[in-house]
């Protein structure tokens, strides 16, 4: 027998599966009275379901499976084994190349103690690194002592727990949870990982947010996991691994106290995976456990991150499956050999380290901020190659066509769509639902409004409606309220949208009271009669400016230098008046930079840029890429402010003469003094006439200039010791493995090349030329010390920016000790920093370019 030998014991759930049929003999099985006939049939599930899974990939994974033995069928089966009832409903979109598929609509428990099963080990030699994997909680067993017995017997060399509630007590946890015994009976703690859901953490007393952004989700499992004192031993557990649905876990190695990890899908947040009518799959904890029993016991020690890579591909394939149709007995049926004889490491997730240390002080976290480079080179890589591509692995939330990408937009959007969702289908609003869209002007409240309805219209039948506050008297508005009326009475979920609100906020604005009325009570007057609104969904988009650096979301701006147009007082608007009546407010942020702290305003900037260019101009996408040129992207995404913001950046759009182009290059730019109505002029210019280097050659460029730092990093160790150090450093990978951060440093520091060669005034080429042009093969001795100077402070810069911090050399941890100025780095490392300058003719012949400089002295017209 091999020596991966796996037992799978513990609780076996009886579902008995309630499915209508399917194929072309429907309609035959009906009564005389046109009813439908139920089909029923028995599954079983966890302990039993995870060693099927086992056993399907045994013969791939060169393991050895030993599943539980099964209860024998009684007399009155349902009373004697069923542990739930489930309702199948077929589902509409197969992921089985069209093969039909089903999906669990409802689950009704049955209410008795799960039973332990464990494998039959009669004529069986455990294998001194065998696996056990237990599912179910030892404390909810009806008798724990045959699964004690079970364990002394067979020692393992590792022990996966799917433990389900009552969490982390009972005896059989005390039995493991310091790891299994050694054949010396010394206990191993780093070959024990436990399973937990996330929903039996909720119910247990923990506080975990659920589906604003992932990280509220791991903020709130590092403030609250420790919060509740009978989970000690749960906290502790040297790999505690938490699921969130199939799209997102946490590890969390409790002895090391190192940081947790979370594995998250980018694009979905938790329970996200639900199909049809709100159904779902089951047993996918179980599904997730078998391919963490894959990976996990394939190495010593342990590889969690393997296991839960499988573990997450198994979930999600199960979830997305569902049951499928069994030759056997033509019956509804886990798809295991179809998950399992190909099952592959999960890609479509992403791991990032969780800051416990940061968290527990008070900070925010961003996800974002630590999966990501340069703000500005993401922002154009959003442009021309779409955000799918180049937020590949940034959590985003998509609501129809609105990514939001900012974890405050995405939690601030999904806690109103929540509330939405809770009226509307929970428990059935009988009045109006309103829902407040404030922002500056020109922020896309009206591009937010109208796909934030598309995404609560999905599924429904919907009626939208627009109105115009600036244009509504009071005939006007009992004439909308009519319509409203008539169409919400015929059933339909009825959005009306009223734009310029604010005009109802203001001191001199006419029908506020009736506006309000109608929001609070759901009523509205006609000549004496009362009428009822019905239950639409209303949305009240307000210009409203608000402060830059502050968490009052209307507080007054900061006062700047008057302008003419200032004179002209501004009414005032109280918003107060209309935030009583709202059941959800949407904040929009400006496509403007705020402040010195906003450095990600060019990725707001980038999302609605792509958008416009895709939607009025396509043709100049090619494969998914649009063709923009560099200089034109620099200024359209980091010139600092659009005077009207979003409508400012549509009328430079609109105005360029992009019709029958296959580029939008410089030449297609509306004229310098139609830009200055919109932009700055100055400042636009200036960032159209410093782009940074193009792709191709900015790769080339900082390759070869990665490997120039490796060849000089290796000139510098003493000893064959200090190059195997070097070795093991994550910074000293080749090119291809190299971590992303660390790669787009280099291509900054290529970036740079053009602003070095102008403080030596000279410049790029990439043809040869000759008089007035001088090329230059090399830099001088003072060239060379004061180029080394500024590598050196736009390094300083760079980590700084990326919040890089003093502390010993470690990539991982963003700590480095160079961040001091240039006259107090050691003699070897402003070495570094020369090489890394001198290089740059070198590599840019390489590339197929050349430095040059102008002549100083140039004869034009016989005169110099």
């Amino acid at each position: 027998m091999s020596s991966r030998l796996l037992l799978v014991a513990g609780a076996v759930s009886y579902n008995y599966l309630i499915y209508p049929a399917m194929g072309d003999n429907y309609h035959d099985e009906q009564d005389t009275e046109g009813e439908d006939i139920a089909n029923i049939v028995i599954r079983t599930g966890n302990a039993d379901l995870i060693s099927q899974m086992l056993a399907a990939a045994a013969p791939r994974h060169g393991i050895s499976v030993l599943g539980p033995r099964l209860q024998p069928p009684a007399s009155n089966c349902l009373k004697h084994n069923a542990s739930c009832v489930c309702d199948l409903v077929i589902d509409d979109d197969p992921a089985l190349g069209g093969e039909p598929s089903y999906l669990v609509k409802q689950t009704r428990r049955i209410g008795k103690p799960p039973v332990w099963h464990s494998p039959d080990l009669n004529n069986v030699q455990v294998a001194p690194a065998s696996t056990v994997v237990i599912a179910g909680s030892g404390k909810a067993f009806t008798d724990v002592e045959p699964a004690v017995d079970f364990l002394q017997r067979v020692r393992p060399r590792y022990i996966i727990h799917h433990m389900t509630r009552p969490l982390a007590i009972g005896k059989l946890w005390d039995v493991i949870r310091n790891g299994p015994m050694t054949r010396d009976g010394i206990p191993d703690p780093d070959f024990l990982a436990v399973v937990v859901d996330a929903d039996d953490l909720r119910a247990e007393g923990i506080p975990l947010s659920k589906s604003l952004s992932w990280e509220s989700t791991a903020e709130d499992f590092v403030r609250g996991l420790g919060t509740k004192g009978t989970f000690d031993t749960l906290v502790t557990c040297p790999n505690l691994i938490v699921r969130f649905g199939t799209e997102g876990v946490i590890y969390h190695r409790g002895r090391d106290a190192g940081d947790p990890v979370l594995y998250y899908h980018p694009r979905n947040m938790e329970s996200a995976n639900t199909k049809i009518n709100n159904a779902s799959m089951i047993d996918l904890a179980s599904a997730f456990t078998a391919g963490l029993a894959l990976g996990f016991a394939d190495s010593k020690p342990p590889n969690c991150h393997r296991g839960i890579q499988y573990g997450i591909s198994a979930a999600s394939k199960l979830s997305h499956q569902g049951f499928v149709h069994s030759e056997f007995d033509n019956g509804p049926d886990y798809p295991v050999a179809q998950i399992m004889e190909q099952l592959s490491l999960d890609r479509q997730h992403t791991a990032v380290s969780i800051p416990s240390g940061r968290i527990s002080s008070g900070d925010k976290w961003s996800i974002f901020d630590s999966v990501t480079g340069d703000p500005a080179e993401l922002a154009r890589h959003i442009v021309v190659d779409g955000p799918e591509k180049a937020l590949a692995a940034c959590p985003v939330q998509v609501f129809a066509s609105l990514l939001a990408v900012d974890r405050a937009e995405q939690e601030n959007l999904r806690s109103v769509l929540d509330a939405m969702t809770e009226r509307l289908d929970v428990n059935g609003a009988t009045g109006p639902t309103s829902v407040g869209v404030v922002g500056p002007a020109g922020s896309g409240k009206k591009f937010v409004t109208a796909n934030l309805a598309t995404h609560v219209s999905t599924g429904r039948k919907v009626r939208q409606l627009q109105y115009n506050s600036q244009l509504l008297g009071s005939s006007e508005l009992i004439e909308a309220c009519h319509t409203i009326r008539d169409h919400t009475a015929s059933g339909e979920l009825t959005i009306v949208t009223f734009e310029n609100f604010e005009t109802f906020l203001r001191p001199s604005g006419q029908l506020l009271s009736e506006i309000l009325t109608i929001m609070r009570e759901g009523h509205f007057s006609d000549k004496g009669h009362m009428h009822s609104l019905g239950a639409p969904l209303l949305f009240f988009i307000v210009n409203h400016d608000t402060a830059v650096d502050s968490d009052d979301t209307f507080a007054p701006q900061t006062p700047t230098s008057p302008r003419g147009a200032d004179f002209v007082q501004r009414p005032t608007i109280d918003m107060a008046l209309l935030m009583d009546h709202l059941h959800g407010l949407v904040k929009t942020t400006s496509i403007n930079q705020l402040g010195a702290k906003d450095r990600t305003f060019c990725i707001r900037r980038a999302i609605m840029l792509r958008q416009l260019l895709k939607d009025k101009h396509p043709h100049l996408g090619k494969n998914g890429r649009l063709n923009v040129e560099e200089g034109v992207l620099h200024a359209l995404l980091l010139v600092p402010k659009y005077n009207h913001g979003l409508r400012s950046l549509e009328k430079i759009i609109s105005t360029s003469r992009l019709s029958g182009r296959k580029k939008f290059d410089v030449a297609a730019l509306p004229p310098e003094e139609q830009i200055q109505l919109h932009v700055d002029g100055k400042t636009f210019m200036n960032h159209l006439r410093s782009p940074k280097l193009q792709p191709a050659l900015r790769e080339k460029l900082a390759e070869g200039m990665f490997e120039i730092y490796k060849k000089q990093r290796y000139i510098m160790c003493k000893s064959d010791e200090e190059r195997r150090a070097l070795d093991e450093e994550r910074s000293m990978r080749d090119w291809i493995e190299l971590p992303p951060e660390l790669k787009e440093s280099t291509r900054s520091q290529a970036d740079d090349i053009p602003r070095k060669l102008r403080a030596v005034n000279c410049f790029m080429l990439n043809e040869e030329r000759s008089e007035p042009l001088i090329k230059v093969p090399q830099f001088s001795i003072e060239q060379l010390d004061m180029l080394s100077e500024m590598e050196h402070e736009r390094f300083n810069a760079e980590r700084l920016q990326r919040q890089w911090r003093m502390g010993p050399r470690n990539s991982k941890q963003r700590t480095t000790p160079f961040l001091v100025p240039w006259r107090d780095l050691s003699q070897e490392w402003r070495d570094v920093d020369r090489v890394m300058v001198e290089c740059v003719p070198r590599i840019l012949e390489k590339a197929g370019w050349h430095i040059y400089r102008m002549k100083e002295q140039v004869e034009v017209n016989g005169t110099t």
